[in-house]
């Protein structure tokens, strides 16, 4: 979207420009170089989010710049004797230099993360990253020379045919220019990222279609062909084929870039109640002593018993009768008054009813709730899992334009939030705005959970 925006501003820029860009073109450099100042110096953080992405992006992303190229390229494209060539070519030279020093300034704000991570930190880079970097440095040795040729100071001290072969090298500029933006932009479109998709197919459209008419504008001025139809029926299927290569590449693919940090569980507000083992224990003591109680009854029964039939019929021998009767009575007394101290012991003491556990409060409902902030220069979207009051589960994608702020600070700052079941945790430096989204996205998921 955005680079549609800025070919529609760059084709009104040069035609509504074209005779004051003419007759006052340091006016004009001048106040690109001074855009670049300060798009590579400012903060725009605070500013809207439209005005920072619709306005301002298209300097501090190169979407301006790259335009303004593209309408340079499409000059050379268009057939001699056009409408467009009669209102391009006279100022080709002066947007060159426009479109080179709006470009200055994107490569100074985004070199001062890519270049010194590149020398200082490229382990950390990813693939994509670190080609689009050696392409950059590559499109910079380039730009850089046949900007500075393009002054008319400069063209008319050098030989024309020598500046002529020189200036072929922008072909290879520009076609390094499309790869860079491939590079960059197809993982992302087929991670899904919102706006990316359309962004390869227009890009594609814009440097494919031109790659297609330069070469039939070449071929029909070299081997002056008469059979136009033929040349015409032969580019539109290279370009439809040509076109379908980055689209298809960019197909997007249901696995969205995310972080995913599963530590231990911790509880938010109390530790929950450990199970009281005192009720089941004491059970267990009483059954085994009710059970020795038994026994021991039994024994005393049977000696008490035996000890019984020998006394009487001792007695029977030497004493009388009554004696005999009386120690019998006074024996089943004694037998009695055992039994029902034994009864007494072996009957078991009531269990005590176990105290019933309060039910915990919770202040959280338990889900999956999902919640946003911005970041560096996007949203940054989590979605938080919570089972009883406790964080078990975290999980981010992030719509900034550089994921490497993301993929570096939400390991780090995801599994503080987990461990401690807090959001206010230590930054990851480098990423401090990646960082405070995430805990900020956190804090607003668990606003929509509380009860």
């Amino acid at each position: 979207m955005l680079f549609l925006i800025a070919i529609a501003a760059a084709f009104g820029f040069a035609y509504l420009c074209k005779k004051p860009l003419k007759q006052h073109p340091y006016i004009f450099y001048a106040g690109a170089a001074v855009i670049s100042i300060i798009v590579a110096a400012v903060d725009f953080r605070n500013v809207p989010e439209f005005v920072n992405t619709y306005i301002i992006g298209l300097f501090s992303r190169g979407a301006f710049g790259t335009a303004l190229w593209a309408v340079v390229m499409w000059t050379g494209a268009f057939p001699n004797g056009s409408k467009p060539i009669k209102a391009f070519m006279p100022i080709r030279g002066e947007l060159s230099i426009f479109a080179a020093i709006l470009t200055l300034g994107h490569n100074i704000g985004y070199g001062k993360t890519y270049f010194v991570r590149l020398f200082t930190d490229a382990s950390r880079m990813s693939a994509e990253q670190l080609t689009a970097s050696f392409l950059t440095i590559a499109m910079l040795i380039i730009m850089i020379p046949l900007t500075v040729m393009s002054f008319p100071q400069i063209r008319k001290k050098m030989n024309a045919k020598l500046w002529k072969k020189i200036q072929r090298t922008a072909y290879l500029f520009y076609g390094m220019m499309y790869l860079h933006v491939m590079v960059l932009f197809v993982p992302m479109a087929k991670a899904g990222r919102q706006g990316y998709f359309l962004s390869v197919f227009a890009y594609s459209i814009v440097f494919i279609g031109y790659a297609v008419c330069r070469i039939r504008k070449w071929y029909l001025l070299r081997k002056k062909a008469e059979n136009i139809k033929f040349v015409n029926a032969v580019c539109v299927p290279a370009f439809a084929v040509m076109l379908m290569t980055p689209c298809l590449a960019a197909k997007s693919s249901p696995v969205k870039n995310s972080s995913i940090v599963k530590p231990a569980a911790v509880k938010i507000a109390e530790d929950e109640p450990v199970e009281d083992n005192t009720t089941a224990i004491t059970s267990s003591e009483m059954v085994t002593s009710s059970t020795t109680a038994e026994t021991d009854t039994d024994t005393t029964e049977t000696t008490v018993t035996t000890a019984t039939e020998e006394t009487t019929e001792e007695s029977t021998e030497s004493v009388t009768e009554e004696e005999t009767e009386a120690e019998e009575e006074s024996a089943e007394e004694e037998i009695a008054e055992e039994e029902e101290a034994a009864e007494e012991e072996a009957e078991p003491e009531p269990e005590p009813e176990p105290e019933t556990e309060p039910e915990p409060v919770y202040i959280y409902n338990n889900g999956t709730y999902t919640a946003a902030a911005y970041g560096y220069d996007g949203d940054i979207e989590v979605s938080v899992t919570i089972e009883n009051d406790v964080i078990v589960d975290i999980t981010g994608v992030t719509y900034e334009s550089d994921s490497w702020y993301y993929d570096s600070a939400a390991p780090h700052v995801i599994s503080q939030i987990l461990n401690t079941q807090s959001t206010q945790v230590d930054a990851y430096s480098g990423a401090t705005y990646s960082s405070d989204a995430i805990m900020a996205a956190v804090a607003a998921a668990l606003d929509m959970a509380r009860k």
